[in-house]
């Protein structure tokens, strides 16, 4: 059997309280995830939502886990196309930024990703691989219908535009 505690019951009437008072008006919060590539397929992911709708709660929202997903699907792709074509990356980083609605119906309204790459190797090499690792990505793509999702890319610190 399921229990719950006389504490956590109080915290789960609180927080209704907030998302009714939420219903009433249109209100949007923020979330941020950025997942760094590691070595292979290995990538770790963390979340940096700094409210929370119930304070004391530790580690990432169930909304963090879900955004996170799309840096980390997109991770596996970088490191597909980039170990079968011999594509040198020293680092790769995916900065996800989200806006949603607290309000009902409770969704995501915008995502917008930025794509950090170190690498010694040339532009359109890095745009190829960029584009392909969206296109290949089931997050990604699956996101795309259910809200905006822009991306961008970043070749050693220069800002190379979006990623389509």
């Amino acid at each position: 059997m399921v229990s719950f505690s006389t504490g956590f019951a109080d915290k789960m009437r609180e927080r209704l309280k907030k998302y009714e008072e939420a219903d009433r008006t249109e209100v949007s919060a923020k979330v941020k995830v950025v997942v760094d590539k590691l070595d292979d397929l290995a990538s770790t992911a963390r979340g940096r939502n700094p409210h929370s709708w119930s304070a004391d709660e530790n580690g990432p929202s169930p909304l963090e886990y879900f955004i996170s997903a799309l840096g980390l699907c997109q991770c596996v792709h970088y490191a597909e196309h980039a170990a079968a074509s011999g594509i040198r990356l020293e680092s790769l980083r995916i900065e996800i930024n989200g806006d949603f609605r607290v309000t009902r119906p409770r969704s995501l309204k915008k995502l917008e990703y930025t794509v950090l790459i170190q690498s010694p190797e040339k532009l359109d090499v890095i745009r190829e691989l960029a584009l392909k690792a969206s296109a290949d990505c089931y997050v990604t793509q699956t996101l795309k219908r259910a809200c905006e999702v822009r991306g961008h890319l970043l070749l050693n610190g220069v800002d190379m535009g979006e990623i389509f």
